[in-house]
């Protein structure tokens, strides 16, 4: 079954100027029912399930016809994976920015918000991505979340069922100098997260071992610690697990190598 994809234009300018490009792109971008004014001056056009030609391409086809509005592009898959978000002005490609996403999680940014507001999502970062999220998502800022308690001072937590996030934030909102680790406990593993921006950009992120995290980050050695004292049971648990599908992958492959040369 075919993932959604779901599109969205949003033009800004002279409120005629807009009625009358509402009327000529009535069933040749969207249906009419697929726009909505958000105010007087914006026109907002929803697709659904891909527009038959590349994101970018219709949105250039756009500003080329109508150069004299500007239009924001924004495409993402409906669980709303690695968006895309591009800005023209004037006819011309003023931004483009994929946000390719290296962690999400559940973390309230904005609690009036569905997106992001029920998340923190961290991205690769890009010359363009905090122009993009700026005036795409205006909501999404991680800023706010100094105003949690965390189990250190200026380290905040949160977890769901798969991992633990500890981030410390920007230490100003210009700055991109936040730090974030991932702690996989069950399963043995953490990634460490640097260079994170009050955007969720992030300059660096790799794999590192329990060890290497308490030693980079001492003030969280305690509170790992109890994690993976914690997760002790269930990590030997897991690796039996993974023990025995192997074993019985590798038997499945065996037997069916004996069958092709039963063949042959």
């Amino acid at each position: 079954m075919a993932t959604p994809v779901i599109t969205v234009f949003t033009l800004t300018g002279p409120q005629d100027r807009l009625r009358q490009i509402a009327r000529e792109r009535a069933y040749r971008t969207c249906a009419p029912e697929h726009m909505t004014w958000e105010d007087e001056t914006t026109l907002v056009m929803t697709l659904e399930s891909g527009i038959g030609t590349s994101f970018l391409g219709h949105g250039l086809g756009l500003s080329d016809e109508y150069p004299d509005v500007s239009i924001r592009g924004m495409e993402y898959f409906d669980c709303f994976d690695d968006p895309a978000f591009a800005k023209w002005q004037g006819g011309e490609l003023v931004y483009e920015a994929d946000l390719i996403t290296v962690f999400g999680i559940l973390f309230p940014t904005d609690a009036t918000k569905d997106w992001p507001g029920c998340s923190a999502s961290f991205w690769h970062r890009s010359p363009p991505l905090a122009t993009a999220i700026a005036e795409n998502c205006p909501h999404f800022d991680l800023m706010p979340l100094r105003q949690l308690a965390g189990p250190v001072p200026r380290w905040v937590e949160t977890t769901d069922a798969f991992a633990t996030l500890f981030l410390r934030l920007p230490s100003t909102p210009d700055a991109q100098d936040g730090v974030g680790v991932i702690f996989y406990p069950e399963i043995g593993r953490s990634t460490l997260l640097t260079g994170i921006d009050r955007f969720g950009g992030v300059a660096r992120f790799r794999r590192q071992s329990y060890g290497q995290i308490s030693a980079q980050c001492p003030e969280l050695r305690d509170v790992l610690r109890g994690w993976w004292k914690a997760s002790e049971k269930k990590r030997r648990k897991a690796r039996q697990e993974r023990r025995v599908l192997r074993r019985k992958m590798k038997k499945a492959e065996g037997e069916r190598v004996s069958v092709r040369e039963l063949h042959d």
